[in-house]
Parts: C-alpha cells; sequence; structure tokens
C-alpha cells in the first residue's frame, strides 16, 4: 500500500492543482451536483477528448438529451440505458 501511495503523490505533485480538482469532484461540485453528468464528462476524458472543444460540449448535449427531461436521472438509469435509442 506505501508503494502505491509513493505512486500516486508523485503524480499528484506534477500536476498543478489536481489535488483541489479531485477534492470538487469528490465534493460534486461539478456539474451542478450531477452524478450522472460527472460519470460521463469522465467517460469522455478518459478516452483523451479535448476538455473545452469536446467534453464539455457532449456533457451539456447529454444533460439536454437525457438528463433534463427524465429519461436519466440516476447511475441506474445509466447503465441500463440502450446506447441504441435515441
Amino acid at each position: 500500500m506505501f508503494l502505491l501511495k509513493r505512486i500516486v503523490d508523485s503524480y499528484m505533485q506534477k500536476v498543478s492543482g489536481i489535488e483541489e480538482r479531485c477534492d470538487r469532484c469528490l465534493r460534486t461540485e461539478r456539474w451542478g451536483g450531477s452524478i450522472v453528468l460527472m460519470v460521463v464528462d469522465a467517460a469522455f476524458t478518459s478516452v483523451g477528448s479535448n476538455y473545452f472543444i469536446a467534453v464539455v460540449l457532449k456533457v451539456e448535449e447529454f444533460n439536454k438529451k437525457f438528463v433534463e427531461n427524465g429519461r436519466i436521472e440516476n447511475l441506474k438509469e445509466l447503465a441500463k440505458a440502450d446506447m441504441n435509442a435515441s
């Protein structure tokens, strides 16, 4: 466990402000506190999409298409969602 902490800490030191960003995410301060939108954000970010050019726009699009109209309200519904349906 100590080795893993050392590795993580070494990466944390290389990225300015990462701890604050992680803390904000853990406090659900992104996307109005919507866990569903934070998971969608993380999914797009994890594949290397440019955050401000692609991720933000796609999360906003997802929000309008699925969250605001009540089609997906929680993580259980997100996990069960038919990705082929529009």
